[in-house]
């Protein structure tokens, strides 16, 4: 026999309701402190040495010191990458226009490609050698879409040389969400990045860039780069503890 729930009393629907504003009113408070929080921080900003080249021979000479790098490196060659292009809310997203990699943290190599046709074959050559690891938020979105704006070379390889920040983030702190750059930067750095619409969605085909975006761009891939190095540490303290016991 079906059983019904009793009626709640006029009493009892006012205590229900009055509990249910207050909770709503405590996580709006909550929801306001954090904003506060996070508006009081500092924003991570790279504040290394940029090297910014928009002609092919320069990208390519880039390249092919970079992979020298690599080639000479006794260990894995790790580095922030990330991309930019314009988008229109008419045609949607535009071609890549420019390829930041980080080798390290005091250095951003800024290619803008928007007047070039094919990629240098040192930079496809660094992609997919065996010892280089690329990584940055949803990575392998980005190369495939270096890929499609510049086919002709080995794509899959690359992405088996990705390294995802927000898969990364989930394995080592048990978690599963989906994480942005700005999460990721907001957990583990303490950090704000700025993605600010002014900058995000401006002419990223347009050369020269402005200081502001070069400084925008070079942060993203930098970022990378450290929030790799940080989730890298705390795995291997991780495996440590695992291994004492």
């Amino acid at each position: 026999m079906m059983s019904l729930r009793p009626r709640l009393t006029p009493e009892q629907k006012r205590a229900k309701e009055e509990g249910e504003i207050e909770r709503h009113n405590l996580e709006k408070r909550a929801e306001s402190a954090e904003s506060i929080r996070k508006s009081r921080r500092r924003f991570a900003t790279f504040t290394g040495r940029i090297h910014y080249l928009t002609e092919f021979f320069d990208i390519a000479q880039s390249c092919e010191n970079l992979l020298d790098k690599a080639r000479q490196s006794g260990d894995l060659l790790v580095l922030g990458f990330d991309l930019e292009w314009p988008f229109s809310y008419k045609t949607g997203p535009g071609r890549t226009a420019t390829i930041q990699i980080s080798p390290d943290d005091e250095t951003c190599c800024i290619y803008h490609v928007s007047n070039i046709q094919r990629l240098p074959k040192g930079l496809s050559e660094l992609l997919v050698r065996s010892n280089v690891r690329i990584t940055g938020n949803c990575v392998k979105n980005d190369v495939r879409k270096l890929a499609r704006d510049f086919p002709g070379w080995d794509v899959e390889k690359a992405i088996e040389n990705c390294v995802d920040l927000s898969q990364m983030a989930n394995r080592v702190l048990a978690t599963s969400r989906r994480w942005s750059l700005e999460d990721l930067v907001d957990n583990l750095l303490d950090l704000n990045v700025d993605k600010s619409k002014k900058v995000r969605m401006s002419r990223w085909d347009k050369v020269p860039l402005t200081d502001e975006q070069k400084r925008y761009a070079a942060t993203d891939s930098y970022v990378s780069l450290v929030l790799y190095d940080v989730l890298k540490s705390r795995e291997m303290s991780i495996e440590n503890r695992t291994e004492t016991f």
